[in-house]
C-alpha cells in the first residue's frame, strides 16, 4: 500500500498529493516568535493529516468530526500492488465507508483491508486491521512515549503479538502461551471459588474428610430409602388418629369408673363383715359393770330393742346385697366395654404404626433429597478438585514444553533473528556510533501472557531525543521487514520535537537512502524550525534533494485559509477514552 492523495469535498481544504520517497508536510510560523500574537505551529493541521488517513481507512468514529465538521467528506486514494483504490468517509455517517464506490460497514472494510494488506482472512484476537496499521502511522500523542506504544492503552500481549507478526517472528507460540495462561488464571479462579464455598472450604482446608462423609451419607441415604420404600400412606390417617385418641380417652374414663366401682364393692363387702349381733347378756354385763340394778321391766324392753335391731340388720343386709349385685353387674359391663375399646385401639395402633400421613412421607422424601444434594455437592467438589489438580499439573507440564519449543524455535531461527538485530543495530549506530544499542529477542519463561521479551535498546535511552530515535529505528525496521504490503510509515512532528539537529539530519539521510531503493514512502509532518535546524549540516544540494524538493504541503498560522481545512476550528484529536479494546 502506498498513499496517492487525501482530499475533501470542501474547496477550503488543502488537498495532499503524495509521491514516492519522502513526503514532508511543513508547519510554518509566519510571525517571528517574539512578535507572535499567540499563534503557534500547533493547530495548522499537521497532526490532523494522520488522523484523516486513519479515518478514511476504518478508524473508530471520531465524535469531534461529527460535531465540528458536519457534512464533510474525506477521500483517501491509495494503491496496493499497483491496483488503485479509494475510500470516502463522511463525518455525518461514520458507520459507512464508500470503498471504490461500494458502500461498506466499517467492520467489513477493516476485514477487506486486513486481507489486502496482510493476507489475513481469519485474524486472532488482539490482532486487527487497526492494531497492525497503527504500527505504520502513529497518530496519538501517547503513541510517541515508547518504541512499542502504537495504540493507546494497548496491552503488553497485544504489543508483542502485533510487533512479532510484523517482524516475522512465530506468533502461534505467543497465542499458545496466552491460551495456557488464561487456563491457569481460570484454574486459580476455581481455587478461589472452592475456598469461598462453605462446604468445599472445609474439605479443601482439610477440616473434614470427603471420603468419610461420602460413606456416612451413602449409609444414611440407604436407610432412609428403605424406610420410604416400606412407608404406606393413609388417606384417612388423621381421622383414624383422632379416633384412636378418642378411644383412649374413653378407655381411661372407663378404667377410672372401674376403680371407683371396685372400691365401692369392697366397702360393701366390708360392711357385711362389720355387722354384729347385739347379745342380751352383753348388754346386761355392761350395766352390771356400771353397778346399775336393772329392773325387770327394763329387761323386757331390752329384749324388744334387740329384736328390733335384729330386724333392722336383716333389712340392711338385704339392701347391701342388692347394691352389691348391682355394682358387680355394672363392673362387668365396664370390663366388657374396656375390652371392646382395647381391641379397637389395638387395631388402630397397628394400622397407624404401619402407615403414615402424606406430609410425613413428604418430609421423609425432603430429608432424602437434602442428603442426596449434600452427597452430590461433595461428589462435585471431588470432581472439581480432581479437574483443578489435573489442570494445574497439565498447565505446568505444557508451560515447560512450550518453553522448550520456544527456545528450540529461537535457536533454529537464530540466523534470521540475527539479521533483524543487525538491521536495527545498523540504524541505531547511524545516530549514535558510540552508544551501545540492539534489539533483544528472547524467551520469556515467566508466568505471564508474553511468549517473548522484545526490547529495542539504545544506551541512555532516557535522554532527550534518544527515545524518539529508538521509535524511528523500530518503526523503520517493521517497514523493511516487508511482512505486509504496506510500503510507507508516517510520523507526526512530535517525533522530531526532542531530537537535536544531528539526529534529525541522520533520520532524513536514512529515509532518503532507503526509500528509493526499497520503493517506500516516508510521510511526516514537521515544524519549519526543526527542518531549518539541520540545514547547515548538509550541503545546499543535499538539503534541496532531501528536504526542499520533498515538501508536498506548507501550512501556515497566518490565517484560517492557510491551515489544512482552510477554516478556523478546534478539534479534539486526543480522545482519552480510546483503548486497544476500542480499536478493533
Amino acid at each position: 500500500m502506498k498513499l496517492l492523495s487525501l482530499r475533501a469535498n470542501k474547496p477550503s481544504f488543502h488537498p495532499i498529493v503524495f509521491k514516492d520517497g519522502i513526503n514532508i508536510i511543513v508547519g510554518k510560523q509566519v510571525a517571528p516568535l517574539d512578535e507572535n500574537d499567540g499563534n503557534t505551529y500547533n493547530g495548522v493541521g499537521k497532526s490532523l493529516t494522520l488522523h484523516l488517513i486513519h479515518f478514511c481507512l476504518g478508524a473508530n468514529k471520531i465524535t469531534s468530526f461529527a460535531q465540528k465538521l458536519p457534512d464533510w467528506e474525506f477521500t483517501l486514494n491509495f494503491e496496493i500492488d499497483g491496483v488503485k483504490y479509494y475510500s470516502t468517509r463522511s463525518t455525518n455517517e461514520q458507520n459507512k465507508i464508500s470503498f471504490c464506490g461500494e458502500t461498506l460497514t466499517v467492520t467489513v472494510l477493516r476485514q477487506k483491508l486486513l486481507n489486502l494488506c496482510f493476507g489475513i482472512s481469519s485474524n486472532p484476537k488482539n490482532m486487527t486491521w487497526n492494531t497492525l496499521f497503527s504500527r505504520f502511522v502513529r497518530r496519538y500523542r501517547s503513541c510517541y512515549s515508547t518504541f512499542d506504544s502504537f495504540v493507546p492503552k494497548e496491552t503488553d500481549y497485544s504489543k508483542i503479538l502485533n510487533n512479532c507478526y510484523l517482524l516475522g517472528i512465530d506468533t502461534d507460540l505467543i497465542i499458545s502461551k496466552k491460551e495456557l495462561r488464561e487456563k491457569q488464571l481460570a484454574a486459580s479462579a476455581t481455587e478461589k471459588a472452592i475456598k469461598k464455598d462453605p462446604i468445599f472450604k472445609q474439605y479443601y482446608l482439610g477440616k473434614n474428610d470427603a471420603e468419610l462423609d461420602v460413606a456416612d451419607l451413602e449409609y444414611r441415604i440407604s436407610e432412609l430409602e428403605k424406610e420410604i420404600s416400606a412407608f404406606k400412606v393413609s388417606n384417612n390417617y388423621h381421622e383414624l388418629e383422632k379416633e384412636a385418641d378418642e378411644k383412649s380417652y374413653q378407655k381411661k374414663a372407663l378404667e377410672n369408673r372401674r376403680v371407683l366401682i371396685s372400691n365401692y364393692i369392697k366397702n360393701i363387702e366390708e360392711s357385711f363383715k362389720e355387722t354384729a349381733q347385739v347379745k342380751e347378756e352383753k348388754l346386761l354385763k355392761i350395766y352390771e359393770a356400771a353397778n346399775v340394778e336393772i329392773p325387770a321391766m327394763v329387761k323386757k324392753n331390752i329384749d324388744e330393742v334387740l329384736q328390733f335391731h335384729s330386724n333392722l340388720l336383716t333389712t340392711r343386709n338385704a339392701r347391701l346385697r342388692k347394691e352389691l349385685n348391682k355394682q358387680k353387674a355394672e363392673l362387668q359391663e365396664i370390663d366388657d366395654k374396656i375390652n371392646v375399646l382395647g381391641q379397637r385401639m389395638d387395631e388402630l395402633l397397628d394400622f397407624l404404626n404401619s402407615h403414615g400421613a402424606l406430609e410425613e412421607y413428604v418430609a421423609l422424601t425432603k430429608q432424602l433429597a437434602a442428603l442426596q444434594n449434600e452427597l452430590n455437592r461433595i461428589h462435585e467438589y471431588q470432581r472439581i478438585l480432581k479437574t483443578y489438580k489435573d489442570t494445574v499439573l497439565d498447565i505446568k507440564a505444557n508451560l515447560i514444553i512450550q518453553d522448550k519449543e520456544t527456545q528450540t524455535y529461537l535457536d533454529d531461527e537464530a540466523e534470521y533473528l540475527s539479521e533483524l538485530k543487525n538491521k536495527y543495530w545498523t540504524f541505531a549506530k547511524r545516530f549514535y556510533p558510540k552508544k551501545r544499542s540492539g534489539l533483544v529477542i528472547k524467551n520469556n519463561s515467566g508466568e505471564n501472557t508474553l511468549r517473548y521479551t522484545l526490547e529495542a535498546r539504545i544506551e541512555d535511552d532516557s535522554s532527550d531525543g534518544v527515545n524518539e530515535v529508538r521509535m524511528f529505528c523500530f518503526d523503520f525496521l517493521l517497514l523493511i521487514c516487508r511482512k505486509s504490503k504496506i510500503k510507507f510509515i508516517a510520523h507526526d512532528s512530535r517525533l522530531f520535537a526532542n531530537m537535536d539537529p544531528r539526529q534529525r539530519e541522520t533520520l532524513f539521510r536514512i529515509v532518503s537512502e532507503t526509500c528509493p531503493k526499497e520503493n517506500f514512502q516516508y510521510i511526516c509532518s514537521i515544524n519549519e524550525d526543526a527542518l531549518l535546524s539541520f540545514q547547515s549540516l548538509m550541503s545546499d544540494t543535499e538539503y534541496e534533494e532531501i528536504v526542499t524538493n520533498n515538501i508536498i504541503l506548507e501550512l501556515n498560522d497566518d490565517s484560517p485559509e492557510s491551515k489544512l481545512l482552510g477554516i478556523q476550528i478546534d478539534i479534539d484529536l486526543e480522545d482519552k477514552s480510546k483503548s486497544s479494546d476500542d480499536i478493533n
